[in-house]
């Protein structure tokens, strides 16, 4: 970042510098103690619990009816690692990916949610916004104490308390993961700033640790290495040369190993692929386009979508993606000559926000998560700019109430979408018919809102919504499976059979589009083609229950009991805490003609910690069922 044009401190922090934007000399190196003499006094802590309150208060209208199809079936619903807090089952979680992610720590929380409120959504709710309200905290604390004025603390806190993008993170259960790598992130930084202050080994050791939870919630945090650099450079008064990188390797190795796990773990699923297919160097160009949105979003949040899909593509040839990208290294360029500290809060920005600019391919432009760490610079700068401008115009009264009269205003606004937009997450139906609201032309809308309908039983509403989404896009896998179990339920088996090799064509390896192709065929009479594809399902996804769930049925109905237990074992292997694998298992003896061995297996998949109301109703009936045989063989003569 240093050209050698920059030789001293005192060229850095010259007097020419604004008031406020470069912070005086007593704000620059506060003791603890003074920190909070100046910063957590009585009504500091008065106003931020206002912060927090009113927090809570906007969310209150987003308490979920139910979980949405957006992630949070397989997050939260039919995630088998949260079920149990067995050593197989922490083994589980720490040792394999889920999900397309690495994040043990996520899977614990959830694990944690799931042993004290089952699967109400409202308590799932309830954490995430206990999480928010911690990063909220943390944050005052950490900004009191790197010497930020007071009035500007309460700014940033609040903007970063009630803004709307924030909604995203908050309210959906499954963005979780956010929430806990930005409070360990910001614990992280807290720790680190007072170890670069008093060089302590436990508050540096702390730190560390912090970091490993937090890249461990989510990857997204693994530049936090550099926004030390920064840190470091920005609030230690050295010059680039005399900074010492040694004490940053355990970080940086920590997010080098993490990076290939959560690559890989992306990876092997196939989630990483670029929205626009024009690789990592495209990315980097159009980041001034994105950087520029985002600060569009940040400061108007009107109309906001739930899923931000790009109205056009970028390319080399577009000379606004270039002035765009020029642009923001020239304003970088220039924070870094006119101060320190406000170098080290836009650089923040753009650190925070290079996972996630598709330079690592990603099949999403932008999202409003991604914003929930970055924000934090550019509140900063907005706080500070706004107390440079307050002292300036403290002999014009007028002008005083007029700008604190706007902010209120600009408050009350961002307070009043977030309040409307958290509304949007509390159940599917709401979710998507929101984002069809906003955009028509929005397929993956269209096709969850029909997956919706089809779960509640409105199979004419779900057909509308899949048919309606291949118009929009005719390859869309997801909503030809769904439009074909439209026409399965109709009995237009034909029709359901072509539609599914249409989506077979599409994704070879769909585990959906191959279980719902199997039964359908199965339906046809094609029982062995039928079986051929539950077998390719179980080899596409060899996590997925369901394939093996097929297989066993079939086999069941085919009269082939000892093939039937091979695969149920297997089950039973693969997926320790579900009561599934044993409920096909008790059923395969069944058919063999062991009833007591049957009725063994049965009573043992009921003390099975994941185990759904349907299967438990037909373990009892089977029970009952195999005990009135069992009785009636007892009987003399019999």
């Amino acid at each position: 970042m240093n050209d050698g044009s920059v030789s001293t401190a005192q060229e850095i922090e010259s007097p020419i510098a604004p008031s406020g934007l470069e912070e005086p000399e007593e704000h620059q190196t506060l003791s603890e103690h003074q920190f909070a003499k100046k910063i957590c006094g009585s009504k500091d802590r008065f106003v931020l619990f206002l912060i927090l309150g009113l927090t809570v208060l906007l969310y209150l209208g987003s308490l979920p009816k139910e979980f949405t199809n957006w992630d949070d079936q397989e997050y939260v619903v039919k995630n088998p690692f949260i079920r149990s807090f067995s050593l197989a089952n922490l083994n589980r979680i720490v040792s394999e990916p889920y999900f397309a992610n690495y994040a043990p720590v996520t899977l614990l929380s959830y694990a944690l949610d799931y042993k004290l409120w089952k699967l109400n959504p409202t308590g799932y709710h309830f954490h995430n916004v206990v999480l928010h309200l911690a990063c909220v905290w943390v944050l005052f604390s950490l900004l009191g104490r790197m010497g930020l004025p007071r009035i500007a603390v309460l700014i940033v806190v609040c903007l970063f308390a009630i803004h709307p993008v924030n909604v995203e993170s908050v309210s959906w259960a499954s963005e979780r993961k956010n929430l806990l790598a930005t409070l360990f992130f910001l614990l992280s930084l807290d720790q680190y700033s007072r170890y670069s202050h008093e060089r302590s080994n436990l508050n540096y050791l702390l730190s560390l640790l912090c970091f490993l939870l937090s890249i461990l919630a989510k990857a997204s945090t693994i530049v936090a290495p550099l926004a030390f650099v920064a840190f470091d450079y920005c609030f230690s008064r050295k010059k680039l040369r005399d900074l010492s990188l040694y004490d940053k390797l355990p970080f940086i190795a920590f997010a080098e190993i993490h990076a290939f796990f959560s690559i890989h773990a992306a990876g092997v699923v196939g989630a990483l692929t670029s929205y626009h297919k024009g690789g990592a160097l495209l990315s980097l160009i159009a980041c001034g386009q994105l950087f520029k949105d985002y600060l569009v979003l940040l400061f108007w949040p009107k109309n906001l979508d739930p899923l931000i899909l790009p109205e056009a593509f970028p390319a080399f040839r577009q000379i606004t993606l270039w002035l765009q990208f020029f642009l923001g290294g020239a304003t970088l360029a220039i924070l870094f000559r006119l101060s320190r500290k406000l170098f080290f809060w836009c650089s923040f920005f753009v650190i925070f926000l290079i996972p996630v600019l598709n330079v690592i391919p990603l099949p999403v432009m932008m999202a409003h998560r991604y914003l929930y760490i970055p924000q934090i610079g550019i509140w900063v700068i907005f706080g500070l700019s706004l107390h440079w401008l307050v002292q300036i115009l403290k002999p014009f009264q007028l002008a005083r109430v007029t700008t604190w009269g706007l902010l209120g205003c600009w408050l009350m606004f961002l307070a009043y979408q977030t309040f409307e937009h958290a509304k949007v997450y509390r159940n599917s139906y709401s979710l998507w018919s929101h984002a069809i609201e906003k955009n028509f032309f929005n397929a993956l809308a269209h096709c969850n809102l029909g997956y919706w309908y089809d779960e509640k039983k409105m199979v004419g509403n779900s057909g509308r919504e899949h048919f309606t989404a291949l118009m929009i896009a005719p390859k869309f896998y997801y909503s030809l499976s769904g439009l074909a179990t439209y026409y399965y339920e109709k009995g237009k088996l034909d029709l359901a059979i072509d539609t599914l090799y249409k989506g077979l064509n599409t994704k070879p390896d769909s585990k959906e589009i191959l279980n719902n192709l199997g039964k359908v065929l199965v339906a046809k009479g094609q029982t062995r083609r039928g079986l051929f594809m539950f077998f390719r399902a179980s080899y596409a996804n060899p996590k997925s229950p369901e394939a093996f769930n097929n297989i066993v049925v079939w086999y069941i109905r085919a009269n082939l009991p000892e093939a039937a237990l091979e695969v149920a074992q297997t089950m039973v292997k693969n997926f320790p805490e579900s009561s599934v694998g044993y409920f096909r298992v008790g059923q395969a003896l069944e058919a063999r003609g062991d009833l007591e061995g049957a009725l063994k297996v049965w009573e043992e998949s009921k003390r099975k910690p994941v185990i759904e109301e349907h299967v438990l109703k037909m373990i009892d009936e089977k029970m009952i069922a195999a005990q009135q045989k069992l009785a009636q063989k007892a009987l003399p003569g019999s």
